[in-house]
């Protein structure tokens, strides 16, 4: 029984040894070395037929790149790099994005009173009330915390921070001309202005409660409360109408910027179908070199970030796998380039 499961053993791997040889056989090291050559060739050929080598200017990075790889068993595979947006897409937008919702997020843990905003005048004000407790010092500390409670401040600094991202942003673009630009500049700054106006004669109101409260033994009178919550109502409504103008001025931004961005989209898909286009055309007429790669292997075509924009802000590859038939079928002309595209294996990774 032994010498039978022996014998059986050598026959086995008698049979598995005769499977590999074959298969090694096809991959020498010359036709390695071979296969790298034209896979190289290849990739630069593809890199100045899709303009891959074009730079915006001398210390500029190329506009994209192609690496070949073979994957013995598997295939070849090119990876291809390249600003699938439009150009005239700027990476501020991104960043900008961020900012707001990172602003966004703060805001909301601001008004749940998870996180407090940082108010020296108000840490001011407590100071100068800390060493009071009497009836006194809970009146003067009410009105400062009125005070600094008035929530139109922040929203309207808010306002402008996104009016001024908005603006750069269609600036970047070119969807801005210098005297719509001029004009929108001018608005910010006059708005910018009238905060800065409110602020100051706020400032003058907290002063004055700060002193009469440092040096007061009694709550003031009514005339004088009066005065006080007269111009605090005041400056509530004037700064209520500042962040008003600035609402719709940032809507306006906004809206100008979701329809800029759309356009752009739609130009960086146009690209992207061009591209892929272009792509399949050189394929076909330089796959020869390909020749080479075993029938049951594929080219693998990885266009890297082409794809959808997932929830994480990282978008897809697109990834093509082409037969070697019909690779050398649309060299050969039996296939036209379109038919080759129709026919490779498409998906997103």
């Amino acid at each position: 029984m032994r010498l039978q499961n022996r014998c059986y053993g050598v026959l086995i791997g008698f049979w598995i040894f005769s499977l590999v040889v074959p298969v090694q056989a096809q991959n020498t090291p010359d036709e390695m070395q071979s296969m790298r050559l034209n896979l190289e060739l290849l990739a630069t050929t593809l890199e100045e037929g899709l303009g891959l080598n074009e730079r915006r200017g001398v210390f500029s990075p190329r506009a994209g790149d192609i690496r070949g790889r073979y994957l013995q068993g598997h295939g070849v595979v090119l990876e291809v790099t390249h600003n699938w947006q439009s150009r005239d897409i700027p990476a501020l937008d991104s960043f900008s994005q961020s900012l707001g919702q990172l602003s966004s997020q703060l805001d909301g843990l601001i008004l749940q009173g998870v996180v407090q905003r940082p108010d020296f005048e108000a840490m001011r004000d407590q100071l100068a009330l800390s060493m009071r407790s009497d009836q006194v010092a809970v009146f003067y500390r009410d009105v400062m915390q009125q005070i600094a409670a008035m929530q139109e401040i922040p929203a309207i600094e808010r306002g402008l921070v996104a009016a001024v991202s908005s603006m750069q942003t269609l600036q970047s673009m070119g969807q801005l001309d210098d005297s719509t630009r001029q004009a929108i500049s001018n608005e910010i700054e006059a708005l910018r202005e009238e905060l800065d106006r409110h602020l100051q004669a706020l400032g003058t109101l907290r002063e004055q409660i700060r002193q009469q409260a440092l040096v007061t033994e009694s709550i003031p009178d009514q005339d004088t409360q009066a005065r006080w919550l007269g111009v605090r109502e005041q400056l509530s409504q004037d700064l209520q109408l500042i962040q008003s103008r600035l609402d719709q001025q940032v809507e306006l931004l906004q809206q100008r910027r979701i329809l800029a961005e759309q356009s752009n989209r739609e130009q960086a898909e146009r690209v992207l179908v061009l591209f892929q286009t272009r792509l399949f055309e050189l394929l076909c007429d330089y796959g020869a070199g390909l020749r080479g790669l075993p029938a049951q292997e594929y080219v693998n075509i990885v266009l890297v970030g082409a794809g959808d924009l997932m929830s994480d802000n990282v978008r897809r590859d697109i990834v093509y796998q082409i037969g070697k038939d019909a690779l050398m079928a649309c060299q050969q002309g039996r296939l036209t380039p379109s038919e080759l595209q129709s026919a490779a294996s498409r998906y997103l990774y």
